[in-house]
């Protein structure tokens, strides 16, 4: 890491911290506001459940993500008020985690949609996710998914409903813990930084960005002014994707469920 590097990521974390310390003393021990939920992302269709990033994740991250996390480096540095609903999130699931998982799987069912878990961080210990099972099962036409790198805690997400799915996210050389993951029946998705390995997510969103730079070319050979073309883009492309209900749909097409999404399993229309 460059000296630039480290100084951006310790006023980053300056940032987080002393928003944290601003809720803790607002909240003061009390769940007294509602959890912030996300529906900003169209690409993804569901209700995301924003958390600090590096704060809330596993210490293994804090080296390895700083430059690369989409989350660190398109949300909570460059937009104050998305870190201060991640910091509002941590705090609010520190006090009281089955309220907050509780409330998110309320809504979700309320809305007809999927959750994406810890879209930043990850579960911070064994009462979350004990919340967040009990919350699931609570609603079980309520999909969720989320990836977590605490090894730790994969033993206790072996209880997780089928609504719940849980992949382990790892890293080059994580052999030990991936076998571990591996050995507890959960999938895997390893992380890397140029786009390629086996995550749906970084697949999928490839082909949107790429389908939509082709849309708005062709948007702008018809005389289309440059920033409206590319807003038009997004919007026909995202009109052009398929959410697949399950793993099994986006693998074998079966198209067998009518409730709830893997959101990681999204796809643009061939073309």
């Amino acid at each position: 890491m460059t000296e630039a590097q480290i100084q951006r990521f310790k006023h980053l974390m300056a940032l987080m911290q002393a928003d944290i310390a601003e809720y803790e003393q607002k909240y003061n021990g009390q769940f007294a506001e509602k959890p912030h939920i996300g529906l900003g992302n169209k690409k993804t269709r569901a209700v995301n459940e924003a958390t600090l990033p590096v704060i809330t994740c596993a210490k293994a991250c804090i080296n390895r993500c700083m430059n690369t996390c989409y989350v660190i480096n398109i949300m909570t540095l460059p937009r104050p008020s998305c870190r201060r609903c991640q910091a509002r999130n941590t705090v609010l699931r520190r006090i009281d985690p089955l309220a907050y998982y509780e409330y998110f799987f309320a809504e979700a069912e309320r809305m007809g949609l999927p959750i994406r878990l810890s879209d930043g961080g990850d579960f911070e210990n064994a009462e979350q996710v004990r919340a967040c099972i009990k919350a699931a099962s609570q609603h079980p036409l309520v999909q969720a998914i989320g990836y977590t790198k605490r090894a730790e805690l994969l033993e206790a997400l072996t209880n997780a409903p089928e609504n719940l799915h849980i992949r382990y996210s790892a890293w080059i050389g994580d052999e030990a813990n991936t076998a571990k993951a591996r050995s507890l029946g959960f999938d895997i998705t390893h992380v890397v930084t140029d786009g390629t390995g086996n995550c749906p997510y970084q697949n999928s969103l490839a082909r949107f960005l790429e389908r939509k730079k082709a849309v708005a070319r062709q948007l702008r050979a018809n005389g289309m002014e440059t920033k409206a073309a590319n807003k038009e883009a997004e919007r026909l492309t995202e009109a052009e994707i398929t959410v697949h209900h399950c793993r099994d749909c986006a693998r074998l097409q079966c198209g067998c469920c009518t409730k709830g999404v893997d959101i990681r399993f999204n796809e643009v229309k061939s073309h």
